[in-house]
């Protein structure tokens, strides 16, 4: 059965958007396999290893993790939703995004705190639920880590995640695991190669996507961009 995730993507004629695929060496919008950017510090081989992972899920930011759909719901359902939870939503632009190890992954993740992100990816969680299918025994054992706090593990069983609402970091990853002995050289690779890209800019939330997974796996595809479209607050006060 295929798998469905709403993930943040930055918008297709941006800068971030290109750097993220050209990293990964895929545009899951397009299926498109690219020449990757292999950074400083470690062999075109490893670096194809070590990013297999990123590149299969594609260049994003989750929101709401992979699912299979609940009995009864379907994909045009599933779209639908979308579209009108983006028509809910107010667009909104944060601080430029920074480049660093998160945890032992390079990645992209917020430079100052966001409400308004933390706010996104909450309302994704709940909202979408019920388009949730109940995890397997299988599929719960895998995101189980022996690290997880009493709260994530709440979590995961409630909502099929653990790194959800207080739990929940945006980050945009670039690869990783990464040995410790290259992490930081690769990182300051990257992280040279985001400002020549003209990509270090104010990220703006203008869409929600949704993603696809075949069933039994394989490349995710990016199959559906929902506009936010809503008026903010301060408007909705006038």
């Amino acid at each position: 059965m295929a798998r469905y995730a709403i993930y943040f993507a930055p918008e297709r004629d941006t800068p971030l958007w290109a750097f993220g695929c050209r990293i990964l060496g895929r545009d899951p919008e397009t299926g498109e396999d690219l020449e990757p950017f292999v950074p400083e510090g470690i062999s075109a081989e490893d670096w194809q290893r070590h990013t297999a992972s990123a590149r299969r899920y594609g260049f994003h930011a989750t929101l709401k993790a992979p699912f299979r759909l609940a009995d009864g719901r379907t994909e045009d359902g599933l779209r639908k939703a979308l579209s009108d939870f983006g028509a809910e939503q107010a667009p909104f632009t944060v601080a430029p995004p920074a480049l660093r190890l998160h945890g032992t992954y390079a990645a992209l993740l917020l430079s100052e705190p966001s409400p308004e992100v933390q706010a996104l990816g909450a309302s994704c969680v709940s909202t979408f639920d019920d388009f949730r299918a109940a995890l397997s025994p299988q599929e719960r054992a895998k995101r189980l880590h022996d690290d997880l706090t009493q709260a994530q593990r709440q979590n995961l069983d409630r909502w099929g995640y653990p790194y959800v609402f207080n739990a929940f970091t945006f980050h945009m990853t670039l690869g990783g695991p990464l040995p410790e002995d290259v992490a930081e050289t690769v990182c300051a690779s990257l992280e040279r190669q985001y400002e020549a890209s003209g990509a270090r800019h104010a990220l703006a939330f203008r869409s929600v996507a949704l993603y696809r997974e075949p069933e039994g796996g394989g490349p995710l595809t990016l199959i559906a961009r929902a506009p936010l479209s809503g008026k903010p607050p301060e408007a909705d006060d006038l």
